[in-house]
């Protein structure tokens, strides 16, 4: 690629991904289901290699709050996913037959109800009491707890707007009986919440951005990374470990999964015989060229790349 290209992708790039952030720009329209359509992606096996590529999808579906999905969970089954202006999509993941997508707008959070800023949802967590759903909001630096069918804000944690810079708050998540563990979008800390008090620890080893954080089976704890580059997005995944000294990203899988592919949201899900399947969506910006993709990539023992035996 010459530099004029390359210069090219990062200009778009950088265009598609400015949030205006004070603009009335959110319409709750109630709750819908609705068709969605998924057309079949082709992907290079070798570009993820040690995980196994299974399929991906372009998804598209008839309303015009699809789009902008940031964080994904597994519920009873389904995916469910979070955009980064509060609507929730709950679906089957593609099958090659009819399916269709549950639509529906979380009503409470931070501030106004029309502004998308106000209502960035970029993490999602069950909580581990079953109480319901976490959900970070990055701008405003909030965890709001919802009930299991998010009707109704069960209480929020209110880190306050000058925690960390504006845009670059909570992106990751993760909710165990010991609290939750939080990671914002710098990538230079790790924030455990527990008993209403929250502690950082340093993490290094990264050098990109962090967008979302999966356990495993296992127990062992994935963190999805990005960065915008001349070549446009380069996306890993790598596994966060705990270290007399804070915190580290360690044994990177870089994944080759397309130029404009802006990976947002990551889950896992058990499969019989012993092998996990990593779930991955991106966030289309509701501009082209970026897309609403999602890929299944497996992991064949079950157990990360490069792990060591003890």
């Amino acid at each position: 690629m010459g530099l004029v290209g390359a210069l090219l992708i990062v200009a778009v790039l950088a265009l598609v991904t400015i949030d205006h952030a004070e603009s009335p720009d959110r319409y709750m329209l109630g709750s819908r289901t609705v068709p969605l359509h998924a057309v079949p992606l082709r992907v290079d096996s070798a570009g993820v290699l040690p995980l196994r590529f299974v399929a991906g999808w372009r998804l598209t579906a008839p309303d015009p709050r699809f789009g902008g999905l940031s964080a994904l969970a597994i519920d009873h089954g389904k995916l469910l996913a979070v955009s980064d202006s509060a609507v929730l999509f709950r679906f089957a993941p593609p099958s090659g037959g009819p399916a269709m997508v549950a639509i529906s707008d979380i009503a409470d959070g931070p501030r106004s109800p029309s502004l998308k800023a106000d209502r960035d949802s970029e993490s999602l967590a069950r909580d581990a009491f079953g109480r319901g759903w976490w959900v970070g909001f990055e701008t405003r630096n909030q965890l709001w707890l919802y009930s299991p069918d998010f009707r109704r804000a069960l209480g929020k944690i209110d880190f306050t707007v000058k925690r960390w810079p504006q845009n670059l708050g909570i992106e990751a998540m993760l909710a165990d009986r010991d609290g939750l563990i939080l990671v914002p979008e710098l990538a230079h800390e790790v924030v455990k919440v527990a008993a209403g008090k929250a502690r950082s620890e340093p993490l290094a080893g990264v050098g990109f951005n962090i967008s979302d954080m999966v356990q495993l089976p296992d127990g062992e704890t994935i963190v999805l990374m990005r960065d915008l580059r001349l070549t446009g997005f380069d996306i890993a995944l790598g596994a966060l470990v705990h270290t007399p000294t804070g915190w580290r990203v360690e044994r990177r899988v870089p994944l080759k999964l397309g130029v404009f592919m802006n990976v947002e949201g990551v889950t896992a899900q058990r499969l019989p015989g012993g092998a996990t399947r990593l779930w991955l969506v991106t966030d289309d910006n509701f501009r082209t060229p970026m897309t609403t993709a999602l890929f299944a990539l497996d992991i064949p023992s079950g157990r990360w790349a490069g792990r060591a035996s003890r």
